[in-house]
């Protein structure tokens, strides 16, 4: 099943924790200025705007990061995020938003390899679209067997954005294997995987995250992981009734994400614990 289109969701709180992240983190590879391999596993879309009906329809981009731009203006950002700032406020001159490909394509450093995969057939053909003009390496196929298949790397110096839907439960089963397989043949990467906070998941994403955790730390004990959130609503704060019969009652939708972060760069951890409390204090609805 490949239903999911990002169009609905493009920078809502999600993407806000993600994208900050994914600036960090390029950061962090451009500051010794050598090359480097980096890997975006659910690449969508590209780009994406925000006068959609698809957007207009939900409302998250309003929530989120128009949100954050204008609040931005009156109470003063950490200077760590202003880097993410600066390239959502360029896309927001033009009512778009960029998804990951297009973030690191801006930030790429020298002669870095970038290499992006994307299953749906509509959203790839969007991507190539959206990057015609850029140094991009695009694969038409499942994400997972795309990086399984092509690391380690030949620059081994890299990083890996790992981006799910979770549309199908078999996401959180690949998460946990591909990526401890991944890591065993290329533990100089940072790996990065974003994942939701949804209620009646709670236990899977739970499950999802210690698997990988233990997996990671039986290759190498010594390995950093680092493993942050951003909630702005409570776990009862709205329903979702489109899941009712499917999984026996009435339970929330995404009301936060989380970013768990092997071999993250150094001080990444210092950088989040400012920002975070930021967007928190801008973004959260009132908590019930």
């Amino acid at each position: 099943m490949l239903s999911y289109i990002h169009a609905y969701h493009a920078g809502n709180h999600a993407d806000i924790l993600k994208h900050t992240v994914l600036v960090l983190l390029m950061e962090s590879l451009n500051a010794k200025q050598k090359p480097y391999t980096f890997f975006d596993t659910h690449a969508g879309s590209g780009l994406y705007s925000l006068d959609d009906e698809r957007a207009l329809k939900t409302g998250e981009s309003e929530r989120g990061i128009e949100r954050l731009l204008k609040i931005s203006e009156k109470k003063s950002p950490p200077e760590e995020m202003l880097s993410y700032l600066e390239i959502a406020k360029k896309y927001y001159s033009l009512r778009k938003y960029p998804g990951s490909p297009l973030i690191v394509s801006d930030l790429l450093f020298g002669e870095s390899v970038h290499i992006a995969s994307e299953l749906h057939n509509a959203e790839f053909e969007n991507l190539k679209e959206n990057t015609r003009s850029r140094k991009i390496n695009l694969h038409h196929r499942n994400g997972w067997e795309m990086l399984n298949a092509l690391t380690p790397p030949q620059i081994k110096r890299g990083a890996i954005l790992c981006d799910p839907s979770y549309e199908e439960l078999s996401d959180y089963e690949n998460a946990h294997k591909v990526l401890s397989a991944v890591y065993k043949k290329w533990q100089t990467a940072t790996i990065a995987l974003w994942y939701p906070l949804i209620r009646y998941r709670r236990d899977i994403i739970d499950n999802m995250k210690s698997a990988l955790f233990a997996s990671i730390r039986k290759i190498n004990v010594s390995t950093e992981i680092l493993d942050v959130n951003l909630c702005v609503e409570s776990e009862n704060a709205h329903k979702e009734t489109s899941l009712k019969h499917a999984i026996g009652s009435e339970s929330p939708r995404l009301y936060g994400s989380g970013m768990f972060i092997i071999n993250p760069p150094w001080k990444l951890d210092e950088k989040l614990s400012v920002i975070l409390p930021y967007m928190r204090d801008v973004l959260c609805a009132e908590i019930s």
